[in-house]
């Protein structure tokens, strides 16, 4: 029985190792405005070793004011999207800004999307409202895409905020667009912080067993080399 507790010991502690990683990206990112968590599960232990279940976690974070007019905040289910340079992509990182052409753009200089195209701003007063109309000083500039999938957990994360689509893009029928406001990320900081703690206890637990278990060997070891 001591080969497969030594198995099962370190197969254990990959997981865990795997889970730390997890959790302290989750934390890296906790001011990373619309940021996702990762979650990362054991299936089962009753099995030979634990085998870890990956999910997105897509519940909305805190939504907060910033009076800023080119900030939107998604509250309800969906995901903006801004065109990169390797396709079309979600996000509901809401912080934009309008660059030299005067496009709406993400922090990395990715145009917003519109249901015409790119959202353009020539004008000084700019409303973007509830369902995503944008309005430049009394005129109709394009209303936004809010779009999402028919299996969000499908979703593959792709840094800073973004999301690549695997399956057909959906449009949001009734969306909720908060000008001048973000989503913040939904990590609780101190929940995730509790986590990391209990995970580095329970690989430290899991070390001992497997020097113990390693000692036992060493004994059966020699006395099988003894007969």
């Amino acid at each position: 029985m001591t080969v497969p507790s030594i198995l099962t010991t370190a197969r254990s502690l990959a997981f865990y190792s795997r889970q730390q990683e997890v959790v302290a990206n989750n934390l890296a990112n906790a001011s990373s405005e619309g940021f996702k968590a990762d979650r990362m599960t054991a299936q089962s232990f009753d099995q030979v070793w634990p085998e870890a279940l990956m999910s997105l976690d897509l519940r909305q974070g805190t939504v907060r004011d910033t009076a800023r007019p080119w900030d939107l905040a998604l509250e309800s289910e969906g995901f903006l999207v801004v065109n990169t340079p390797d396709g079309e992509r979600l996000t509901r990182g809401g912080g934009f800004e309008v660059d030299q052409a005067g496009f709406l753009v993400d922090r990395d200089g990715n145009q917003l999307l519109g249901r015409e195209g790119p959202i353009h701003i020539s004008g000084e007063t700019v409303v973007v409202e509830q369902d995503g109309t944008v309005i430049v000083d009394d005129a109709r500039a394009g209303q936004l895409r809010v779009e999402t999938v028919a299996d969000p957990s499908r979703l593959v994360k792709e840094g800073h905020g973004r999301f690549r689509a695997e399956d057909p893009l959906l449009a949001v029928e009734q969306p909720r667009i908060r000008q001048g406001a973000i989503e913040d990320a939904n990590v609780d900081a101190l929940t995730g912080t509790v986590d990391l703690i209990r995970i580095q206890r329970a690989y430290a637990a899991g070390v001992d067993a497997l020097r113990t278990l390693d000692g036992v060997m060493s004994v059966i070891t020699d006395d099988v080399g003894r007969v």
